[in-house]
């Protein structure tokens, strides 16, 4: 997906709202020019995740790393542990496990600093509530025949808190489908509040499925930035499942068998997908109402 306008102002007015407590003025301004100079020198396939990566850092060569998100990222995966429990008891009261295993995954797609601008625990436990949250059944029924069929599939992971709920997903999927071999992706580095490896480790995911790296701090895929294990892993499965709005930015067009799950989080996505804000979005890359 190609880097948009909107989304050019979108990653302009998220680096002035990450320093805007501080009081230098001059040093914000020399800042933000060196953020408007990066997005002025971008071209076209310079995706939003990978121009926020490279915003961030300039933004700790200013001012250091963000040491809240840290403590934002512990909470919510506290929290999603705390509530795993309830989730799973939830989930095995539905006729379809692995269906409302993925429904709730994608209710914890909201779970995303650089997107919402206030997340609060009362705004994501209200999603859990919204009736009309119900999965694409056509979208849903292919990829059920689809992993009848398949061998590999690459479950490629967004936000911590949100990775608790993509466990259960594998779990359900690995219940449902036992021949099926499943390898998770997650971040290499340090991005926002997306899941690294540490987090994984963290809520058990790696007791699950094997863990990789996209082998960057970019809050999406880039092909020739992955290890060749990343990009044999891509190669070689025969379905891709991509959780949030980075990964779609920056898979949506490569035309392989991708799986998006995401809430639309911002002006741009709903304006596209025709939907409300924080809306679910269960769609197939070839197939992808674009």
């Amino acid at each position: 997906m190609l880097l948009f306008s909107k989304c050019m102002c979108c990653l302009v007015n998220q680096q002035e709202r990450l320093i805007e407590q501080f009081e230098d003025e001059e040093k914000k301004s020399a800042f933000m020019r060196e953020v408007m100079a990066l997005l002025g020198s971008s071209r076209p396939e310079h995706n939003a995740p990978w121009m926020s990566a490279l915003m961030t850092e300039i933004r700790e060569r200013y001012y250091g790393k963000n040491e809240s998100i840290s403590k934002m990222k512990q909470e919510f995966n506290q929290l999603l542990l705390g509530m795993e429990p309830e989730l799973v008891q939830e989930i095995r009261k539905s006729s379809d496990t692995l269906k409302e295993a993925i429904r709730f995954a994608r209710i914890g797609n909201y779970i995303d600093f650089s997107a919402v601008e206030h997340v609060t625990k009362e705004e994501f436990m209200g999603l859990f509530h919204n009736e009309k949250d119900q999965l694409d059944e056509a979208e849903y029924r292919q990829l059920c025949q689809e992993l009848s069929r398949a061998s590999q599939l690459l479950y490629i992971m967004d936000n911590c808190g949100e990775i608790v709920l993509d466990k259960i997903v594998i779990q359900e999927l690995k219940k449902r489908y036992p021949k099926l071999h499943i390898t998770a992706m997650v971040r290499g580095e340090e991005a926002i509040n997306d899941a690294t490896v540490e987090d994984a480790r963290l809520v058990g995911v790696m007791e699950e499925v094997p863990v990789l790296t996209n082998n960057s701090p970019i809050q999406g895929v880039i092909y020739h930035k992955l290890t060749e294990e990343g990009k044999h892993a891509l190669d070689r499965a025969d379905i891709i499942l991509a959780k949030g709005q980075g990964n779609f930015e920056s898979l949506y067009g490569c035309g392989r068998n991708i799986y998006y799950l995401f809430l639309c989080k911002c002006e741009m996505f709903s304006k596209r997908f025709g939907v409300g804000r924080f809306h679910g979005m269960f769609i197939n890359e070839k197939r992808a109402p674009m």
